[in-house]
């Protein structure tokens, strides 16, 4: 009996690769196309654009993997079926779930995969290909890359960041420019303002130069204004804070008093293909101010960024149905349906986001109801060839 799940996988194997691959390679090429000329004006050399299709590729797989997937099993269903040997199968005793399963194993696997390399890989992967191309407007060497206007609000440990410049590269030691940071205390008055010219992460803490800090007097007004967020206007120095002193120059600091890492100024930059679930999470618990709206998308994208992964499993439930016909009925007509499903699939996903970003459904049911469709739709079709 093992040989049979052994032959079931080969038949499939072999077809869902070349689909990938081919996938794979039009998608390198359309994006070839958009980049070329920017890639010969900046001089890049052809060890980093192989670097960057290396880092690109995987990004691309959520979407080219579980189509390339459903193809190879509607290939191999037909290849079986034209021969008479699902019949075969069938006869001998097999049921339909023991002939599916290594099918369902495959999906299985591919949407664990998916999920860690959206989790793992991919975020950090968009935003680093993004920098690169485009670096290659103005430079062929990947070594600074500066981000502006840059705002971050850490509600527990109530300071607010203003950063003109930041270079999100390891690279640079996240070196940022133009820093304007306040530290308030908790009754919202401000314990001390500091502007200095530039800061590097070194050494696992912050080292900041040219600095001007000047602290301030204890006050009993309390701020009672909403607390501000890095996409909205930051919120200013109390008007009544009384200088405690004068200004204190420090030509170099090292800023062992504050805990923002780089990953808190990375996480604030990034857009919504740009993070994780964890990472979105994290933003949403260290940014409490944040408007309803801006929160209720940010579930949505977090939801959808862990439900999309399953796929992969779907499109075997759904695709084996309409492969046990292609052999009886033509190959052609198996396909057309099953492409016309999977693509449905993406049209409700795709209403569902909107619907859930403009608060009309919760932001679980955006994410998660077009999976749940389409999984009770493949039960269904199973059941009406069993």
């Amino acid at each position: 009996m093992k040989l049979i799940p052994h032959y079931l996988l080969r038949n499939l194997m072999r077809p869902w690769l070349y689909v990938l691959a081919g996938f794979s390679i039009i998608a390198v090429l359309i994006d070839l196309f958009d980049n070329f000329v920017n890639f010969m004006e900046a001089g890049t050399p052809f060890r980093q654009i192989f670097v960057y299709y290396a880092v690109l590729l995987p990004t691309y797989l959520p979407y080219i993997l579980p189509v390339s997937l459903l193809l190879g099993l509607l290939y191999a269903l037909w290849q079986l079926g034209k021969n008479s040997e699902i019949t075969a199968m069938r006869a001998s005793g097999l049921s339909l779930f023991q002939l599916i399963r290594p099918y369902l194993m495959i999906g299985l696997g591919c949407s664990l995969f998916l999920l860690a390399l959206n989790e793992l890989f991919n975020p950090w992967a968009t935003l680093w290909t993004r920098q690169f191309s485009e670096m290659q407007q103005g430079s062929s060497e990947l070594t600074s890359y500066f981000v502006s206007n840059v705002a971050y609000r850490n509600v527990v440990g109530n300071r607010i960041w203003v950063i003109d410049r930041f270079d999100p590269l390891p690279s640079s030691s996240y070196e940022m420019t133009g820093i304007s940071l306040i530290q308030r205390r908790p009754d919202g008055s401000d314990e001390f303002r500091l502007v200095a010219a530039r800061g590097r992460w070194v050494d696992q803490h912050w080292w900041f130069e040219n600095v001007e800090m000047r602290y301030y007097l204890p006050s009993e007004q309390v701020d009672e204004s909403p607390a501000p967020i890095p996409d909205m206007e930051m919120h200013h120095p109390l008007p009544s804070a009384q200088p405690d002193g004068l200004p204190i120059r420090i030509p170099s600091m090292e800023m062992t008093m504050i805990s923002e890492e780089p990953r808190d100024f990375l996480n604030v930059i990034k857009d919504s293909t740009e993070r994780s679930s964890l990472e979105i999470m994290e933003f949403i618990d260290k940014h409490r101010g944040l408007s309803e709206e801006t929160q209720n998308r940010l579930l949505v994208d977090l939801h959808y960024r862990l439900a999309s992964p399953w796929l992969c499993l779907i499109v075997i439930l759904v695709g084996v149905p309409f492969g046990m016909h292609t052999g009886r009925r033509g190959m052609g007509l198996g396909i057309l349906l099953a492409l016309l499903t999977f693509f449905g699939y993406y049209v409700l996903m795709g209403l569902c986001l909107a619907w859930g970003k403009n608060q009309l459904i919760p932001p679980v049911l955006a994410g998660w109801a077009p999976l749940l469709i389409f999984f009770i739709l493949g039960l269904v079709l199973l059941r009406r060839i069993r």
